[in-house]
Protein backbone atom coordinates (compact mmCIF):
# COMPACT_ATOMS: atom_id res chain seq x y z
CA UNK A 1 0.00 0.00 0.00
CA UNK A 2 2.36 2.47 0.76
CA UNK A 3 4.81 1.69 -2.71
CA UNK A 4 1.57 2.13 -4.64
CA UNK A 5 0.74 5.65 -2.91
CA UNK A 6 4.27 7.08 -3.59
CA UNK A 7 4.03 5.61 -7.16
CA UNK A 8 0.45 7.95 -7.56
CA UNK A 9 2.07 10.56 -5.97
CA UNK A 10 5.24 10.69 -8.75
CA UNK A 11 2.40 10.05 -11.51
CA UNK A 12 0.32 13.65 -9.95
CA UNK A 13 3.22 15.50 -9.77
CA UNK A 14 4.35 15.13 -13.58
CA UNK A 15 1.17 15.78 -14.85
CA UNK A 16 1.09 19.39 -12.43
CA UNK A 17 3.97 20.14 -13.70
CA UNK A 18 3.28 19.76 -17.82
CA UNK A 19 0.33 21.65 -16.84
CA UNK A 20 1.93 24.21 -15.06
CA UNK A 21 3.02 27.86 -17.29
CA UNK A 22 6.38 27.85 -18.70
CA UNK A 23 8.72 30.14 -19.18
CA UNK A 24 8.85 31.65 -22.38
CA UNK A 25 12.54 33.21 -23.54
CA UNK A 26 12.34 36.34 -25.28
CA UNK A 27 12.63 36.40 -28.64
CA UNK A 28 14.21 39.22 -29.50
CA UNK A 29 13.69 41.09 -33.12
CA UNK A 30 16.68 41.76 -35.24
CA UNK A 31 17.54 45.75 -34.31
CA UNK A 32 17.87 47.63 -37.30
CA UNK A 33 21.07 49.14 -37.44
CA UNK A 34 21.72 52.60 -39.34
CA UNK A 35 24.16 54.42 -40.64
CA UNK A 36 24.38 58.06 -41.46
CA UNK A 37 27.45 59.19 -43.41
CA UNK A 38 27.74 62.84 -44.04
CA UNK A 39 31.03 63.61 -46.57
CA UNK A 40 32.48 66.80 -47.62
CA UNK A 41 32.88 66.78 -51.07
CA UNK A 42 36.74 67.32 -52.27
CA UNK A 43 37.31 68.70 -55.63
CA UNK A 44 40.43 69.92 -57.35
CA UNK A 45 41.30 71.06 -60.69
CA UNK A 46 43.23 69.05 -63.25
CA UNK A 47 45.05 70.54 -66.01
CA UNK A 48 47.32 69.79 -69.19
CA UNK A 49 46.15 65.82 -68.62
CA UNK A 50 47.60 65.57 -65.28
CA UNK A 51 45.81 64.03 -62.46
CA UNK A 52 45.66 65.53 -58.74
CA UNK A 53 48.38 63.69 -56.49
CA UNK A 54 48.36 65.24 -53.27
CA UNK A 55 48.23 65.84 -50.61
CA UNK A 56 46.81 62.49 -49.66
CA UNK A 57 45.52 63.40 -46.47
CA UNK A 58 43.77 61.11 -43.88
CA UNK A 59 40.26 62.35 -42.95
CA UNK A 60 38.75 62.54 -40.08
CA UNK A 61 35.88 60.49 -38.71
CA UNK A 62 34.16 61.44 -35.59
CA UNK A 63 31.89 58.25 -34.63
CA UNK A 64 29.07 59.52 -32.36
CA UNK A 65 25.87 56.97 -31.12
CA UNK A 66 22.13 57.11 -30.30
CA UNK A 67 20.07 54.77 -28.45
CA UNK A 68 16.89 53.55 -29.31
CA UNK A 69 14.82 51.17 -28.10
CA UNK A 70 13.87 48.12 -29.94
CA UNK A 71 10.70 45.84 -29.11
CA UNK A 72 10.75 42.65 -27.92
CA UNK A 73 8.18 40.06 -26.20
CA UNK A 74 9.51 40.56 -23.01
CA UNK A 75 9.89 44.38 -22.81
CA UNK A 76 11.76 47.10 -24.24
CA UNK A 77 16.12 46.61 -24.67
CA UNK A 78 18.19 49.11 -25.77
CA UNK A 79 20.18 48.84 -28.78
CA UNK A 80 23.57 51.35 -29.95
CA UNK A 81 22.89 52.74 -33.19
CA UNK A 82 26.17 54.48 -34.50
CA UNK A 83 26.35 57.73 -36.68
CA UNK A 84 29.44 58.96 -38.52
CA UNK A 85 30.65 62.24 -39.89
CA UNK A 86 33.71 62.34 -41.98
CA UNK A 87 35.23 66.06 -41.93
CA UNK A 88 37.56 66.53 -44.60
CA UNK A 89 40.20 69.74 -42.93
CA UNK A 90 41.79 70.33 -46.12
CA UNK A 91 41.51 71.11 -49.39
CA UNK A 92 43.34 69.18 -52.69
CA UNK A 93 45.85 70.32 -54.66
CA UNK A 94 46.51 69.27 -58.01
CA UNK A 95 49.80 68.19 -58.64
CA UNK A 96 50.79 66.15 -61.98
CA UNK A 97 51.01 62.86 -61.87
CA UNK A 98 53.19 61.47 -64.75
CA UNK A 99 51.77 58.93 -67.33
CA UNK A 100 54.97 56.48 -68.72
CA UNK A 101 57.62 54.77 -66.59
CA UNK A 102 61.05 56.42 -66.85
CA UNK A 103 63.45 54.27 -68.53
CA UNK A 104 66.20 56.31 -69.08
CA UNK A 105 69.82 55.81 -67.18
CA UNK A 106 72.78 57.91 -66.68
CA UNK A 107 74.92 56.19 -69.70
CA UNK A 108 72.50 57.42 -72.63
CA UNK A 109 74.06 59.87 -74.90
CA UNK A 110 72.10 63.07 -75.52
CA UNK A 111 70.76 62.33 -78.65
CA UNK A 112 69.33 59.26 -77.57
CA UNK A 113 65.01 58.69 -76.75
CA UNK A 114 64.66 60.21 -72.79
CA UNK A 115 62.06 56.76 -73.05
CA UNK A 116 64.50 54.37 -74.06
CA UNK A 117 67.60 52.88 -72.73
CA UNK A 118 70.08 52.30 -74.99
CA UNK A 119 71.08 49.21 -73.81
CA UNK A 120 67.45 47.67 -74.23
CA UNK A 121 65.20 47.02 -76.35
CA UNK A 122 61.94 48.81 -77.05
CA UNK A 123 60.05 45.52 -75.45
CA UNK A 124 61.92 45.30 -72.34
CA UNK A 125 61.06 46.34 -69.41
CA UNK A 126 62.67 49.62 -68.22
CA UNK A 127 64.51 48.27 -65.30
CA UNK A 128 65.86 44.31 -65.26
CA UNK A 129 65.62 44.07 -61.93
CA UNK A 130 64.58 40.55 -59.57
CA UNK A 131 60.79 40.38 -58.66
CA UNK A 132 61.80 41.15 -54.96
CA UNK A 133 63.21 44.97 -56.28
CA UNK A 134 59.69 46.30 -56.39
CA UNK A 135 58.10 45.60 -53.25
CA UNK A 136 54.67 47.35 -51.63
CA UNK A 137 55.60 50.48 -53.76
CA UNK A 138 54.06 50.42 -57.26
CA UNK A 139 56.27 52.46 -59.85
CA UNK A 140 55.13 55.59 -60.23
CA UNK A 141 54.23 56.81 -64.03
CA UNK A 142 56.72 59.10 -65.41
CA UNK A 143 55.62 62.25 -67.62
CA UNK A 144 55.49 61.82 -70.89
CA UNK A 145 58.22 63.91 -72.70
CA UNK A 146 57.32 65.87 -75.07
CA UNK A 147 59.24 66.01 -78.83
CA UNK A 148 61.93 68.76 -77.36
CA UNK A 149 62.53 66.46 -74.43
CA UNK A 150 65.70 65.16 -75.19
CA UNK A 151 67.30 67.99 -76.43
CA UNK A 152 66.91 70.58 -73.46
CA UNK A 153 69.63 71.31 -71.16
CA UNK A 154 69.19 73.95 -68.38
CA UNK A 155 71.64 75.91 -66.14
CA UNK A 156 70.10 75.81 -62.93
CA UNK A 157 72.16 75.79 -59.55
CA UNK A 158 71.32 73.14 -57.26
CA UNK A 159 73.10 74.96 -54.08
CA UNK A 160 73.94 71.74 -51.07
CA UNK A 161 74.39 73.02 -47.56
CA UNK A 162 74.60 71.03 -44.44
CA UNK A 163 74.39 72.54 -41.24
CA UNK A 164 73.03 76.49 -41.09
CA UNK A 165 73.89 77.67 -36.99
CA UNK A 166 76.55 79.20 -35.08
CA UNK A 167 79.15 76.55 -34.90
CA UNK A 168 80.02 74.57 -31.79
CA UNK A 169 82.63 74.70 -29.35
CA UNK A 170 85.57 72.50 -30.57
CA UNK A 171 84.72 72.19 -34.14
CA UNK A 172 86.68 69.74 -36.09
CA UNK A 173 87.76 70.34 -39.56
CA UNK A 174 84.85 68.59 -40.95
CA UNK A 175 82.14 69.98 -38.53
CA UNK A 176 83.43 73.89 -39.84
CA UNK A 177 83.74 72.60 -43.68
CA UNK A 178 80.37 71.68 -43.04
CA UNK A 179 78.30 74.56 -41.19
CA UNK A 180 77.57 77.73 -43.00
CA UNK A 181 76.87 80.39 -39.93
CA UNK A 182 73.03 82.14 -39.72
CA UNK A 183 74.76 85.56 -40.44
CA UNK A 184 76.62 84.29 -43.60
CA UNK A 185 73.71 82.65 -44.80
CA UNK A 186 71.74 85.70 -44.79
CA UNK A 187 74.08 87.34 -46.79
CA UNK A 188 74.46 85.10 -49.28
CA UNK A 189 70.39 85.05 -49.39
CA UNK A 190 70.59 89.45 -50.07
CA UNK A 191 72.80 88.70 -52.03
CA UNK A 192 70.78 86.47 -54.18
CA UNK A 193 67.51 87.75 -54.27
CA UNK A 194 69.29 91.52 -55.65
CA UNK A 195 70.82 89.50 -57.81
CA UNK A 196 67.12 88.21 -59.64
CA UNK A 197 67.57 84.46 -58.28
CA UNK A 198 64.49 82.69 -57.23
CA UNK A 199 63.87 79.46 -56.09
CA UNK A 200 62.37 76.67 -57.28
CA UNK A 201 62.06 73.14 -56.68
CA UNK A 202 63.40 69.79 -58.08
CA UNK A 203 59.77 69.31 -59.50
CA UNK A 204 59.96 72.58 -61.45
CA UNK A 205 63.55 71.17 -63.47
CA UNK A 206 62.32 68.00 -64.00
CA UNK A 207 58.82 69.52 -65.19
CA UNK A 208 60.56 72.16 -67.40
CA UNK A 209 62.89 69.49 -69.07
CA UNK A 210 60.27 66.86 -69.79
CA UNK A 211 57.25 69.34 -70.92
CA UNK A 212 59.37 72.86 -71.26
CA UNK A 213 57.49 74.55 -68.20
CA UNK A 214 58.53 78.08 -67.58
CA UNK A 215 61.30 78.67 -65.35
CA UNK A 216 62.09 82.31 -63.96
CA UNK A 217 64.75 84.05 -65.37
CA UNK A 218 67.41 83.00 -62.94
CA UNK A 219 66.20 79.97 -61.11
CA UNK A 220 67.51 78.27 -57.92
CA UNK A 221 67.42 75.61 -56.05
CA UNK A 222 68.48 75.16 -52.34
CA UNK A 223 68.92 71.58 -50.99
CA UNK A 224 70.14 71.15 -46.89
CA UNK A 225 71.39 67.20 -46.87
CA UNK A 226 70.51 65.42 -43.22
CA UNK A 227 68.28 67.79 -42.20
CA UNK A 228 69.63 69.39 -39.18
CA UNK A 229 67.53 70.91 -36.35
CA UNK A 230 69.50 74.54 -36.94
CA UNK A 231 67.25 74.66 -40.14
CA UNK A 232 64.37 75.15 -38.30
CA UNK A 233 65.77 78.17 -35.95
CA UNK A 234 67.94 79.73 -38.94
CA UNK A 235 67.95 78.93 -42.59
CA UNK A 236 64.23 78.23 -42.48
CA UNK A 237 62.83 82.14 -41.22
CA UNK A 238 65.63 83.86 -43.30
CA UNK A 239 64.83 81.68 -46.64
CA UNK A 240 60.64 82.67 -45.99
CA UNK A 241 61.59 86.52 -45.29
CA UNK A 242 63.12 86.47 -48.77
CA UNK A 243 60.64 84.03 -50.51
CA UNK A 244 62.73 81.98 -51.01
CA UNK A 245 62.03 77.88 -50.54
CA UNK A 246 64.19 74.78 -50.24
CA UNK A 247 64.50 70.97 -50.34
CA UNK A 248 65.62 69.07 -47.48
CA UNK A 249 67.22 65.51 -47.75
CA UNK A 250 65.96 63.84 -44.54
CA UNK A 251 67.60 61.06 -42.62
CA UNK A 252 64.72 59.60 -41.66
CA UNK A 253 66.31 56.90 -39.41
CA UNK A 254 67.89 59.24 -37.36
CA UNK A 255 64.60 61.55 -36.78
CA UNK A 256 62.75 58.59 -35.73
CA UNK A 257 65.17 58.38 -32.67
CA UNK A 258 64.44 61.78 -31.48
CA UNK A 259 67.69 62.78 -32.51
CA UNK A 260 68.96 66.12 -31.00
CA UNK A 261 70.36 67.05 -33.61
CA UNK A 262 67.70 66.42 -36.23
CA UNK A 263 64.38 67.78 -37.11
CA UNK A 264 61.71 66.71 -35.49
CA UNK A 265 58.50 65.07 -37.11
CA UNK A 266 56.55 68.32 -36.35
CA UNK A 267 59.21 70.96 -37.44
CA UNK A 268 59.27 68.89 -40.71
CA UNK A 269 55.58 68.89 -41.58
CA UNK A 270 55.53 72.41 -40.56
CA UNK A 271 58.70 73.04 -43.32
CA UNK A 272 56.52 71.30 -45.84
CA UNK A 273 53.28 73.21 -45.10
CA UNK A 274 54.96 76.60 -45.76
CA UNK A 275 56.07 75.38 -49.50
CA UNK A 276 59.32 73.29 -48.95
CA UNK A 277 60.00 69.85 -49.98
CA UNK A 278 60.88 66.98 -47.90
CA UNK A 279 62.54 64.31 -49.59
CA UNK A 280 64.92 61.07 -48.58
CA UNK A 281 68.67 60.99 -47.99
CA UNK A 282 68.04 57.21 -46.74
CA UNK A 283 67.55 55.88 -42.93
CA UNK A 284 70.40 55.86 -41.26
CA UNK A 285 73.32 58.02 -44.12
CA UNK A 286 75.00 54.77 -44.91
CA UNK A 287 76.96 54.51 -48.24
CA UNK A 288 75.03 52.82 -50.66
CA UNK A 289 77.28 52.01 -53.58
CA UNK A 290 78.82 48.51 -53.69
CA UNK A 291 76.67 47.08 -50.76
CA UNK A 292 74.03 43.86 -50.84
CA UNK A 293 70.89 44.73 -52.36
CA UNK A 294 68.83 43.77 -48.55
CA UNK A 295 70.67 47.30 -47.05
CA UNK A 296 69.81 49.34 -50.42
CA UNK A 297 66.41 48.39 -50.17
CA UNK A 298 65.97 49.35 -46.40
CA UNK A 299 67.41 52.48 -46.90
CA UNK A 300 65.77 53.50 -50.16
CA UNK A 301 62.14 51.85 -49.33
CA UNK A 302 62.47 52.28 -45.71
CA UNK A 303 63.16 56.24 -45.66
CA UNK A 304 60.45 56.86 -48.47
CA UNK A 305 58.45 55.08 -46.82
CA UNK A 306 58.26 56.78 -43.26
CA UNK A 307 58.03 60.41 -44.83
CA UNK A 308 55.06 58.95 -46.98
CA UNK A 309 53.80 58.12 -44.02
CA UNK A 310 54.18 61.76 -42.05
CA UNK A 311 53.75 64.33 -45.02
CA UNK A 312 51.09 62.29 -46.84
CA UNK A 313 52.58 61.76 -50.63
CA UNK A 314 55.52 59.99 -52.09
CA UNK A 315 58.54 61.13 -52.34
CA UNK A 316 60.36 62.00 -55.57
CA UNK A 317 64.15 62.81 -55.58
CA UNK A 318 66.41 60.99 -53.38
CA UNK A 319 70.23 62.49 -52.21
CA UNK A 320 73.14 59.69 -52.11
CA UNK A 321 74.63 59.68 -48.33
CA UNK A 322 78.05 60.91 -48.91
CA UNK A 323 77.39 61.43 -52.76
CA UNK A 324 77.98 57.74 -53.55
CA UNK A 325 75.92 55.28 -55.82
CA UNK A 326 75.93 52.92 -58.66
CA UNK A 327 73.66 51.34 -60.97
CA UNK A 328 71.54 49.12 -58.60
CA UNK A 329 70.76 51.88 -56.61
CA UNK A 330 69.69 53.89 -59.69
CA UNK A 331 67.76 50.82 -60.57
CA UNK A 332 66.43 50.40 -57.38
CA UNK A 333 65.83 53.92 -56.94
CA UNK A 334 64.01 54.08 -60.31
CA UNK A 335 61.73 50.84 -59.77
CA UNK A 336 60.21 52.31 -56.49
CA UNK A 337 59.10 55.61 -58.26
CA UNK A 338 61.83 58.21 -57.51
CA UNK A 339 62.03 60.80 -60.28
CA UNK A 340 65.49 61.47 -60.14
CA UNK A 341 68.28 62.43 -57.91
CA UNK A 342 71.27 64.27 -56.82
CA UNK A 343 74.79 63.84 -56.15
CA UNK A 344 78.04 65.92 -54.56
CA UNK A 345 79.34 66.47 -58.03
CA UNK A 346 79.75 70.26 -58.56
CA UNK A 347 77.78 71.13 -61.91
CA UNK A 348 75.26 73.74 -62.85
CA UNK A 349 73.19 72.70 -66.19
CA UNK A 350 70.79 69.56 -66.07
CA UNK A 351 69.41 67.47 -68.69
CA UNK A 352 66.47 64.89 -68.92
CA UNK A 353 69.21 62.01 -69.80
CA UNK A 354 71.23 62.33 -66.39
CA UNK A 355 68.13 63.01 -63.93
CA UNK A 356 69.65 60.43 -61.34
CA UNK A 357 73.00 62.21 -61.48
CA UNK A 358 72.20 66.04 -61.36
CA UNK A 359 75.33 67.84 -59.83
CA UNK A 360 75.21 70.54 -57.46
CA UNK A 361 77.38 73.45 -55.74
CA UNK A 362 78.87 72.87 -52.67
CA UNK A 363 78.15 75.88 -50.05
CA UNK A 364 81.26 75.37 -47.78
CA UNK A 365 81.30 77.04 -44.41
CA UNK A 366 84.40 78.93 -44.71
CA UNK A 367 83.34 80.04 -48.45
CA UNK A 368 82.06 83.90 -48.66
CA UNK A 369 79.54 85.41 -50.73
CA UNK A 370 82.51 86.37 -53.43
CA UNK A 371 83.32 82.59 -53.41
CA UNK A 372 79.30 81.91 -54.00
CA UNK A 373 79.26 84.48 -56.70
CA UNK A 374 82.27 82.34 -58.59
CA UNK A 375 80.42 79.18 -58.38
CA UNK A 376 76.99 80.52 -60.17
CA UNK A 377 79.43 82.07 -62.17
CA UNK A 378 78.58 85.63 -61.56
CA UNK A 379 81.66 87.39 -62.37
CA UNK A 380 81.41 89.96 -59.72
CA UNK A 381 83.38 90.74 -56.59
CA UNK A 382 81.09 91.46 -53.35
Amino acid sequence: MNNLTVFLAIILGLAISGCGAQIEQPILEEPQVVVSLTATSITSTVTNNLVSASPSEMHIVTLTTAVTSVQSTTGNTSAVIPTATVLAPYLVTALPLPTQVPTQTPTQSPTQSPTQSPTQSPTQSPTQVPTRMIPMVTPTLWPTPDAEASGRVVRVPILMYHYVEPLPENADELRVGLTVQPGIFRQQLAFLHARGYRSVSLYDLLYHLVHGKTLPEKPLIFTFDDGYRGLYKHAFPHMQAFGFSGTVFLVTGLMDDGHEAYLTWEMAREMDLAGWKLEPHSKTHVQLSDRPFELVEYQVLGSMQTLQAHIGRQPRFFSYPSGRYDQQVIDYLTAVGFWGAVTTEYGLDHDLVNEFTWKRVRVPGRGSVSDLSKYLGEDISY
